[in-house]
Order: structure tokens, then sequence, then C-alpha cells
């Protein structure tokens, strides 16, 4: 893994400290990243999930997209889960659901991975 993801990943554990980390390292230095146990929302069945994604080798001059969610995560009103989600979506050999919230204005001095993690549960416990 490149420094970059390295601190990244740093950055993540201590946005998270609560939650246990799943990292792989990727050929090209970066990593496939699974935070677990977090709270996705009470709209949703469970209300927690765990949240997969990769920081590309070109962090932190690339945005960290898309996120992967667990594809048993249902809404509890049994709607569609709407405009941002894609299922099913293979990822890593696993079925999943996948969250499309790109950062078309990704600044490597600003925008962070762990900062984009919390964009997305932000998001996802809008909808």
């Amino acid at each position: 893994m490149t420094p970059e993801v390295q601190q990244a990943i740093a950055e993540i554990k201590q946005a998270f400290p609560e939650h246990p980390l799943d990292i792989e390292a990727e050929a090209q230095g970066g990593a496939y990243v699974i935070v677990n146990d977090l709270q996705i929302g009470e709209q949703y069945v469970p209300s927690t999930s765990w949240v997969g994604f990769v920081i590309s080798f070109q962090y932190p001059y690339t945005d960290v997209y898309p996120h992967y969610l667990d594809a048993g995560l249902r809404r509890i009103d049994g709607s569609v889960q709407g405009a941002g989600f894609q299922y099913p979506v293979n990822w890593r050999d696993r079925q999943v659901i996948q969250v499309s919230r790109r950062s078309n204005r990704w600044n490597p001095a600003i925008d962070t991975a762990a900062t984009k993690l919390n964009k997305v549960l932000s998001w996802l416990r809008s909808q």
C-alpha cells in the first residue's frame, strides 16, 4: 500500500474507532476496506451494515467511489431503494448493494476517505 493509502486507513480507524475494519492490500498499492457495524438508519432493516470501498493507489488524487453495502439491507417500508442504489452488484465475490455518490469536485487538499464515508452515511440516513 502506498503511504497515502496507509494514512487514509489510519484516519478511518481514528474516525470510526468503535467499528472493526477489514483491510486487504490491492495489487497496485491501494486497499480494499470494509468498515463493520455502521449505523445506516432506522428506515432500513437491519439498521446497521458494513460499508466497503476501494482506496485507489491514486489516492488522494481520486475520489473514493463507489461504496458497497450488505445485499440483505432493505427499507423498512418495503419501497425500492431508489436513485443512487444499484442491486444486485458483485463486489469481491459477494452480492452487494452499490451506493453511487460520486464527488465531482474531489479536492485532495480537504477530501479524505474518512470524510467521504461520513458523507455517504449521512446521505443513506437521509433517504
